[in-house]
């Protein structure tokens, strides 16, 4: 047996549903909320997802950086950051990727091993400064990772640079007594088109 499309009913096969006009004019009002509601959650997980993404830029990307710098297992994220593909590609065809991986795996597990008292590694703390590249210092961030990408067997590597940032941040540590001290760090954080974020371990000015 069909259903009435103006109110839900159940209706005989051929003939007309009987409903009325507020009836139908309920069911209408009850179509809208839902296409409200829908439109809300799509809204709020637009949102959410905008401030993802925000978060997985300049600063998402300093913030793996400090944690690779300081994990034992952060060596491919470390690598992924500061070295363009090209570059990893290059050791990985010579099969000599995953041994710099381990090595520096070993380096930063020496470096925690080696850590008295209540020292700790360094961590995150937050963002000091952030200065928008110039075209010229892009340009320059492109030759850096280029002779980067030719240092280990990358042949006619062409980095492009889409945008990038001078940014100065802070990292915090316990020191020997449990007390905290902080650093100041400054690097460019640079986007790659068809890589993603890669960071240079230095001031703009130190580009080129």
């Amino acid at each position: 047996m069909p259903y009435c499309k103006n109110c839900g009913k159940k209706v005989p096969l051929f003939k007309k549903c009987d409903c009325t006009a507020a009836e139908k004019n309920v069911n209408n009002s009850a179509k809208r909320l839902l296409v409200l509601i829908v439109f809300l959650i799509f809204f709020v997980l637009g949102l959410i997802l905008g401030i993802h993404m925000a978060g997985s830029g300049t600063k998402g990307a300093v913030r793996s950086y400090v944690k690779a710098a300081s994990s034992k297992k952060g060596g491919k994220t470390f690598y992924s950051l500061t070295l363009p593909d090209e570059a990893i590609k290059a050791l990985k065809d010579k099969k000599k990727y995953d041994d710099k991986v381990d090595d520096y795996n070993d380096m930063i597990e020496d470096m925690i091993e080696d850590l008295e008292g209540k020292e700790s590694a360094p961590k995150f703390d937050k963002i000091m400064r952030e200065k928008k590249l110039t075209k010229s210092q892009l340009r320059k961030a492109e030759q850096y990772f280029e002779r980067i990408a030719e240092k280990y067997g990358a042949e006619n590597a062409d980095i492009k640079a889409a945008k990038g940032k001078e940014v100065k941040f802070r990292t915090k540590h316990k020191d020997e007594d449990g007390d905290y001290k902080y650093e100041k760090v400054t690097v460019c954080v640079v986007k790659v088109k068809g890589e993603g974020w890669k960071i240079a371990p230095m001031s703009a000015d130190s580009l080129g």
